[in-house]
This record gives C-alpha cells, structure tokens and sequence, in this order.
C-alpha cells in the first residue's frame, strides 16, 4: 500500500488561518504591539464606570439615548450636539454609537460613553498601521507605546463627548487616503469606500473637523488624482450621502434653518476678536507648540510671553507665566524642530512617488494650523483631537534624523532613541497616576488641583461620587415622597437631574421655584457645591425663605441640606407633569426626531 503524505495530497488544504495566527505569536513584533494594545486598553478601561466624567454635555447626550433607549429607536434626532456657543448643530452619527452601545453594555452613563472608549483603543491600532507607511517597525511600535499610553488621549478616551472619537476617525481617513493612492494596494476601491465612511463620521463629531477634513481629503485627491473604478467613487459618496440624510431631511422639513446657522457660525468664529494677523499667527503657534508638547509628554506647566503688535512689538510674562516659560520655551524649540524636519522631509522626498504620507502630512498641519489661526484666541484643549497625530509624527521623523544623520554608533543611536521615548511614556504614565489618585479619592477627600491643560476642570468630580450624592438625597425621598429641589454648579446641575429622573423621583431645578417665587411646604431642598469653592455667598442666597439642617461632605463636593421657613411657604406641594418634547426655543433651529418626520401629529424636540 502506497502511503502519500499529507501535504502533497492534492485534496490537502493546509490550515493557513492557524499558520498565520503561530507565524504571528512567534513575531516578536505583533508580541510588543499586543502588550502595547494591553496597556492602551487598561489605562482606558480601568474603573472606566466608577471614574467616568459625566458632567453637563455628557448629561445633556445620555438624555437622548436614554429616550431612544426606553421609548424606541425611532427617537433618536436627525441632528447632532451645538456646535459650541451656537444654534448650529452637527450631525448625529455619535448620538448613534452610543446608542448601540447602549443597547449593548446598558443604559447608563458608562454605557454611553463605552463608544469613545471602543473608538479610544480603536484609535491605537489604526495609528500604528498609519504610521508603518513611513517608518520602520520599529519606530513605529516606539509611537504607538508613547501614544497608548499619552494622558491626554487616554483622558479623552475614558468619557463620551461628540469631539472624543476625532482621532479614530480622522487617522483612519487618513489611512484609508494612503492605501486609495497606493499603486500596490490590491483594494484601493474598498479602501475609497472606507475613507468616504470615515470622511463622513468625523465631520459629524465637531465643527472645525467638519471644515478641515474635506479640505485636507480634497487636496490630497486633487494631488494623487488615483485612477480608480467610477462604481467605487459612487459607493463612497453614496456612503457620505447617507450618512448626512438625517441632516438633510431634517433641513427639508425646517425650509434650510440648521444650513443657514452655517455661515452665522463661521462669521462669528473668525470675527470674534480685534487682534490683527500677525497676533493670531504667533499666538496660534504658541498655542499649538503647548498643545504637541502637552500630547506628547503629558506637561501641561508651561507658558509662553503675551505678544501684542501695535506700533511696535510688547512681549509680557505675568507671574504665572514665568514660573511655567522654561518649559514652555522647551515646547516651543520641539514643536519648532518637528515643524521644521517635516518640511525637510518633505521637501527631499518631493519627487519621490512614494512621499505620500508626508504630502497628506503637510496638508493635515497646513489646513489646520490656517483654521485655527483665525481662533487662535479661542482654541480649546479638545482642539488638538484633530491633529492628535500630528505630534507623534514630528518625534518620529526626529527619531529618524538621528538613524539617517547621526555619526554615533549605531547601538548607541538606539539606546538613546528608546530612552527618549521611555523618558516621555514615563512622564505620560506619570500623570495618568497622579489624575487616577484624584478619581479614586475624589469622593472621599476634598483637595486642590493644578490647571487643567485637559479637560480645565477646576474639580475633580466621579460618577462614583455623583452616585452616593444621589443615594444619600433618595434616603430623604424615600422616608416622605416629598419632590427634591436641587441646584449646583452649572456643569453638575443637569447631571444630578439626570440621576434623579432616572430614579423616577419627581425633581425640579430648584431655580425655576425661585423665579416663580414659591417655596413649597413639601419639598426635599439640596444645593451641591465644590468643596473648596466659596460657597458660602451660594448658600446665603437662600436665607431669607430657607435654613441650612445639614451639610455633609462627599469628598471633592459637599452637599447642603436645607428646609423653608415657615413664614416663607406659600404653597403646598408642586404638581408635576409627565416630561414631554419640548419646543425649540426662538431663535433656534428645529431639531426633529425620525418618528416626528413620519407622524405629523408629533411635536418638535429640542435640546436643552
């Protein structure tokens, strides 16, 4: 009998997906990146829930899933979060993950925000797969480690908020963009699909991304111009299409309002201040050198001189700003030498087919930087989202200075290659340690922070901490039914109305009682104040109808209870209603939901 072996077997099919999959654990490589991809995802997940942030926007989002959630999915809006300080709203596309995630982990603040977290360690392996189209591997996993493990993006990781899925979206445009213009990408055409996706999702998240990112897309093609099947270009922009519907139908039903909302913004973002050019220039590359430094390596003490420019040129450094210049100019000198190797590169490589990811590189930085520009006395720390990678490109194309022009030994170029980015992953994990202390502690120990270049929180407040707040004010609910009138600080307050409504008790701003003039007899009366704040003016508001019984402490916010004077009740108890959707105030756009587009008996809804 003629024995034939298993391999020669014309019938054998080999197991190529378990070859793969051993080929890849003996790498030692895919191994680095999965301890990589571990840690990125532990400083996101840990005490995700317990820690979250959930304050006034986070509140203000929820709501709406949390409608979707009970009443059905026809609820969720055709429009998006305000635009900050505006009546433009974007689109909905991150109302809808965190829908999804909703119905999945549950319908909790931690089950709302579970999307940015996802998105957060998405963000993780499409920058790494970005940043192998230019460096080496093992430059590459060097940023990966440093930007896995960046404070700034693991903060904005740990909490929902419409700017926080920015960087997945806006890296994995950015990488799909390189793969379309690869000649040796076998699906350059999926990839177009994917970018026209990801194009269409990220400018749904935040204005400035809804300007900056079809402008950095568009050139970017206009310049490659890659000869790709029309079926394909169709598909992708079938994809956009239907991803901005909602927005469009909602536009139809209300004759174009949130369109013309458009350039009242855009007018109003760019005319906001009297400084002239050259003051927005500096400023707007001071800002930015603080802001790559600060998602680099974690530091947020640094400052840089005031420039004016009138009839001659003033520099001023307050107190402050002196005790934090020094590093500050050392930000300065590293954003200034990143700058200025991209160009170098760039500009050396300009004839090279393969300069495609430092031309995509180029119009990121220069679409961006000449946006912000006309804001530059009004960037927010959530601006640098849409750069957020940015940064770890200009250390990486430091790190390859040093292999392509140092005259050092080479072991020694990678010693100090792997110390610089060990030294600024120690600085990031250091930061990260000290911001979970103030989580973990944040409900049981009152204590001052330093600035906040993250998020400018002046508190640290848990949902943790929200949660025994809320306990302990249902223990007076619960021994009388009396309503709870509550108020706090403009950042709490719709968090704690949430807690309340989500419990079924019947609350009330306690403001609206106050400008209605009526104390009532039956009533559980609460204010919620920063520990170390002055809150005692707060509190004194309320002595002529009111008197403090108690105040307990809950950490970094304390809790003031108080009850009416008799002589100052002049009603019984309010009568509440059931919550219903409420009409848009003047002024502000419609904002419709998909059952009121098919029902014409329904009212508008808007967004407090």
């Amino acid at each position: 009998m003629i024995k034939i072996k298993k391999d020669t077997h014309p019938h054998y099919k080999p197991n190529n997906m378990k070859n793969k999959v051993l080929v890849m654990f003996k790498n030692k490589y895919f191994l680095v990146f999965l301890a990589i991809m571990f840690l990125g995802i532990f400083l996101r997940a840990y005490h995700f829930s317990d820690w979250l942030h959930f304050e006034l926007d986070q509140a203000r989002d929820a709501k709406i899933t949390d409608l979707a959630y009970r009443e059905g999915v026809e609820n969720l809006p055709l429009l998006g979060p305000k635009a900050a300080g505006t009546f433009l709203r974007l689109g909905p596309v991150f109302y809808y993950f965190n829908y999804l995630t909703v119905v999945i982990f549950g319908n909790n603040p931690a089950g709302n925000a579970a999307s940015s977290l996802i998105f957060g360690v998405l963000s993780i392996v499409v920058f790494y797969f970005l940043m192998k189209r230019y460096f080496g591997e093992k430059i590459s996993l060097l940023l990966a480690l440093l930007f896995s493990s960046s404070i700034f993006l693991v903060v904005y990781s740990r909490f929902a908020w419409n700017p926080n899925p920015i960087p997945f979206f806006s890296l994995l445009l950015f990488l799909s963009l390189l793969k379309v213009t690869d000649k040796n990408e076998k699906r350059r055409g999926v990839w177009l699909v994917v970018s026209g996706f990801s194009l269409a999702c990220v400018t749904h998240m935040h204005f400035l991304a809804f300007v900056s990112m079809p402008v950095i897309t568009a050139l970017f093609l206009l310049i490659k111009w890659p000869k790709i099947a029309w079926k394909y270009w169709l598909m992708s922009l079938m994809v956009i299409f239907l991803l901005y519907l909602p927005p469009i139908i909602n536009d139809i039903a209300t004759g174009g309002d949130n369109y013309g909302q458009f350039f009242k913004v855009a007018e109003g973002k760019s005319n906001k201040d009297d400084h002239n050019l050259p003051e927005k220039v500096i400023k707007n590359y001071k800002e930015n050198s603080l802001g790559y430094f600060l998602i680099l390596t974690g530091q947020g003490r640094t400052e840089l001189p005031k420039v004016e420019i009138k009839n001659e040129v003033n520099l001023t450094c307050d107190p402050n700003c002196m005790t934090k210049v020094n590093l500050g100019m050392v930000a300065l000198v590293v954003f200034t030498v990143g700058l200025g190797l991209m160009i170098f590169y760039f500009w050396k490589g300009r004839k090279n087919e393969n300069n495609d990811f430092l031309t995509l590189s180029v119009l990121w930085f220069a679409v961006i930087f000449g946006l912000y520009t006309l804001i530059a006395f009004d960037i927010s720390p959530r601006f640098w989202l849409a750069v957020s990678g940015l940064p770890f490109i200009f250390l990486g194309l430091f790190l390859k200075s040093l292999e392509d022009y140092s005259r050092l030994n080479k072991n020694l170029i990678n010693i100090l290659v792997f110390l610089l980015v060990g030294v600024l992953v120690f600085f990031n994990l250091w930061e990260v340690k000290k911001r979970f202390w103030q989580y973990a502690n944040a409900h049981q120990e009152s204590f001052a922070i330093e600035t906040d270049k993250i998020l400018k929180e002046r508190t640290r407040v848990t949902l943790e901490q929200q949660y025994l707040i809320i306990d302990y004010i249902v223990d007076f609910y619960e021994k009388n039914k009396y309503p709870v009138y509550l108020n706090s600080d403009p950042q709490f307050r719709r968090s704690f109305v949430f807690h309340l409504k989500n419990k079924s008790i019947p609350n009330d701003d306690w403001r609206n009682a106050v400008i209605g003039g009526k104390v009532y007899a039956e009533g559980n009366y609460f204010l919620v104040y920063p520990t170390l704040s002055s809150w005692t003016g707060d509190v004194q508001k309320y002595e002529n109808n009111y008197r403090l019984i108690d105040k307990k402490e809950f950490g970094t916010l304390t809790v003031f209870h108080l009850e009416p004077l008799p002589g100052a009740i002049n009603s019984q108890r309010q009568e509440f209603e059931e919550d219903g959707k409420n009409s848009s105030a003047p002024g502000v756009p419609v904002r419709y939901q998909w059952d009121e587009i098919f029902n014409d008996d329904s009212e508008t809804e808007e967004e407090n």
